[in-house]
C-alpha cells in the first residue's frame, strides 16, 4: 500500500496552484474585480467560522486568505504537492482485486505555455516520461470547469480579432478601448461584461440567446440574495410561488420584459446572472444587450433580430463547459452529457469504491456546501465507517437527479439545484438538520433552519462530526450580525420637522381607522354579534 489517499486531484492539464499562494493560475473566475455571488455564510466551511471582518460578500483576495488560514489550522499545507499536473489516471492491472489506481503526474514548468484544458488525447510514450504512484483511493475535485463550449458561428474563422472563452479570461486591461462582444447568458457573462466596461469606453455588446433574468445580489434592507432563500420557499411551496417570487425580485429592480431580454420560461427553468452593478451600466449605455449571435462576417456581428454590430476587435464567449472526465479509466459521462454518478460522486457498476467525485456539480446556488458534505460522505466512506450504497439505490438515486435536471434544463446537466443537491448528500451522510430533532433541544433554531437562510453550519448540528455547541453558536452569529457595519458614531434618530400638523392630524386618522377595524374584526368572530348588525362581510356560513 503506497498511498491511503490523493486529494484534489486535477484532470489532464489540470493545474493544482502556480504558487504557494494557493491561487489557481487557470480558475475561471480569477480576475481582479471578482465579489463572489454568494455569502460568506456559503462559501466558509462548517467546522471552521470566517474572520470577524470578513465582509458578507467576499472578494477573490479574501476567499483565498480563508482558505489558505483553513489548510493552515488543520495542518494540510505539508500534504499538498504543488506545481503538479495529472496527466492520467487509471486502474492498475490487478485493480479487479486491489481496487487500486495509476496516477501520471509531471511538474508544471513542463508544459509551461501549453493547452490546461482536460480530455486531450495522452500517448503511451507522454506516459512513460510522467511519475507514476499507485494509490488505493483517489479523490477527483477538478469539477466541471475545465473544457470550454463553443457554439457554432458561421464565419467566426473570419473574424480578424481576438476570440476568448471565459476560462482564459483574466482581467479587463487587454481589453482597454476595444469594442468587445461578450456572448453568453448566465453568471460569468454578467461579470466579465461588467469588468470590461471599467476599461473600455465603447459600449460593451452582451448577446444574450435565449435571455436571462439579473437576480440583484443585495435586497431589500442591504440584506444578501442567499438570505431569501429557505427550505420552507423551495420544499413547502409549489414551483409557481417561487416563480412568482423570483420574477417579482428582478423586476423590482429591472424591467426584463419591458427591456425584452426576458427568457420565455420562468427563472427555475431559465439561465440567470448575478449582479448589482450591471444595472448602472445598462442605464449609463456601457452595456448593450444583443440577441441571440448568430453570424460573422469579418468584424461584424450579425443578431438574430436583423442587428448588426461592426468593428469588433474581440469576442468573449461565455458559454459553459462540457461534462469531461476522460482523463480518468472510466465511462461516466455520455455524449448526452448523462452522468452515472450517484450522488455526483460514485461511479455506477464499480465493484471498488474507490475513485470518488467531488465537485462534479454547478447550479442556481452556492456550490460549497454541496461540495463539503460530498467530502465529508467520502471520508467516512474510505474510512469504513459508511458502507457503500446498493446498486439499486444508486439506480433510484441517477434517476431521480436526472429528473431534476430535465426538468430545470430540458437536458442531461450539472445544473442542478445545490440546495437540493446538499441535503441529499446529508440525509444519506446522517447529518440532514432535521426540524423536529432541532426543535426538542432549540425551538428558535428549528425555526430558522426551516424558514431562514441555508447555512453550511446546519450541517454540524446533528449525525457524525456533529458539534452542536460550535455549530449553534456559528448559526447564531450568522443571524445576528449587522449586515452593514455600524459607523462609530452614537446613534442618531430621524427628527422629521418636516411633517406638518396637518399630516400627523391624517396619520392620526389612519391609525384610529386601523383600530376600528381591528376591533370589528375581533368583535365580529362572536356567533350572535354579526348577525345583529347584519354585516355581510362577517356573515356566518
Amino acid at each position: 500500500m503506497r498511498h491511503s489517499l490523493f486529494n484534489f486531484l486535477y484532470g489532464r492539464g489540470g493545474i493544482w496552484t502556480s504558487d504557494r499562494s494557493g491561487e489557481t493560475s487557470n480558475s475561471p473566475w480569477a480576475w481582479d474585480n471578482l465579489i463572489t455571488n454568494t455569502t460568506k455564510y456559503m462559501m466558509t466551511f462548517s467546522d471552521y467560522p470566517y474572520y470577524p471582518d470578513t465582509p458578507e460578500y467576499m472578494t477573490r483576495d479574501a476567499l483565498g486568505k480563508y482558505y489558505r488560514s483553513y489548510a493552515e489550522h488543520f495542518g494540510l499545507t505539508g500534504h499538498i504537492q504543488y506545481d503538479t499536473r495529472v496527466l492520467k489516471v487509471r486502474k492498475t492491472p490487478d485493480h479487479s482485486s486491489t481496487g487500486q489506481w495509476e496516477v501520471f503526474t509531471c511538474p508544471t514548468s513542463q508544459f509551461h505555455g501549453g493547452d490546461k484544458r482536460c480530455g486531450l488525447a495522452v500517448s503511451e510514450e507522454d506516459l512513460n516520461r510522467c511519475h507514476k504512484e499507485v494509490f488505493d483511493v483517489v479523490l477527483v475535485c477538478s469539477g466541471n470547469f475545465k473544457r470550454p463550449l463553443y457554439p457554432e458561428i458561421p464565419g467566426l474563422h473570419s473574424f480578424p480579432g481576438v476570440v476568448k472563452h471565459s476560462f482564459d479570461y483574466k482581467s479587463g486591461v487587454p481589453y482597454k478601448d476595444k469594442k468587445v462582444l461578450v456572448v453568453g447568458n448566465s453568471f460569468s457573462a454578467g461579470d466579465i461584461a461588467t469588468d470590461i466596461s471599467l476599461y473600455t469606453e465603447e459600449p460593451v455588446d452582451l448577446s444574450i440567446g435565449k435571455g436571462t433574468w439579473i437576480n440583484p445580489r443585495v435586497q431589500h434592507g442591504c440584506l444578501s440574495a442567499d438570505r431569501s432563500f429557505s427550505r420552507h420557499l423551495l420544499y413547502g411551496q409549489s414551483e409557481e410561488k417561487v416563480n412568482n417570487f423570483l420574477i417579482a425580485r428582478c423586476q423590482k429592480h429591472f424591467d426584463h420584459i419591458g427591456a425584452r431580454i426576458n427568457p420565455e420560461l420562468p427563472p427555475s427553468k431559465s439561465p440567470y446572472m448575478m449582479g448589482d452593478d450591471i444595472y448602472l451600466k445598462i442605464l449609463t449605455d456601457q452595456i448593450r444587450f444583443q440577441d441571440r449571435l448568430v453570424r460573422f462576417n469579418g468584424s461584424t456581428a450579425e443578431y438574430k433580430n436583423g442587428v448588426k454590430t461592426s468593428d469588433i476587435d474581440a469576442v468573449v464567449f461565455a458559454t459553459g463547459y462540457a461534462v469531461n472526465a476522460s482523463f480518468v479509466d472510466l465511462d461516466i459521462v455520455f455524449e448526452n452529457g448523462r452522468m452515472e454518478l450517484y450522488n455526483r460522486m460514485l461511479p455506477l457498476g464499480e465493484k471498488h469504491c474507490t475513485c470518488i467525485f467531488i465537485g462534479f456539480l454547478g447550479g442556481d446556488g452556492p456550490v460549497g456546501p454541496a461540495v463539503e458534505l460530498q467530502a465529508r460522505y467520502a471520508a467516512r466512506l474510505i474510512t469504513g465507517k459508511l458502507q457503500p450504497p446498493s446498486r439499486e439505490t444508486m439506480e433510484k438515486n441517477i434517476q431521480a437527479i436526472d429528473s431534476i435536471a430535465l426538468r430545470s434544463r430540458g437536458k442531461y446537466s450539472y445544473h442542478l439545484p445545490l440546495f437540493v443537491m446538499g441535503d441529499l448528500v446529508a440525509q444519506d451522510l446522517g447529518v440532514y438538520p432535521s426540524f423536529w430533532r432541532v426543535f426538542v433541544r432549540d425551538p428558535v433554531l428549528a425555526y430558522r433552519i426551516w424558514y431562514g437562510p441555508i447555512f453550511s453550519a446546519q450541517y454540524r448540528l446533528l449525525g457524525p462530526d456533529s458539534d452542536w455547541d460550535k455549530a449553534r453558536e456559528m448559526l447564531y452569529r450568522a443571524h445576528q450580525v449587522r449586515i452593514i457595519n455600524p459607523c462609530s458614531r452614537a446613534m442618531v434618530k430621524v427628527r422629521r420637522d418636516d411633517i406638518t400638523a396637518a399630516r400627523k392630524r391624517q396619520l392620526l386618522w389612519v391609525a384610529c381607522s386601523v383600530t376600528v377595524v381591528v376591533a370589528l374584526g375581533y368583535f365580529g368572530r362572536s356567533k350572535y354579534w354579526p348577525e345583529a348588525l347584519n354585516f355581510r362581510f362577517f356573515r356566518t356560513a
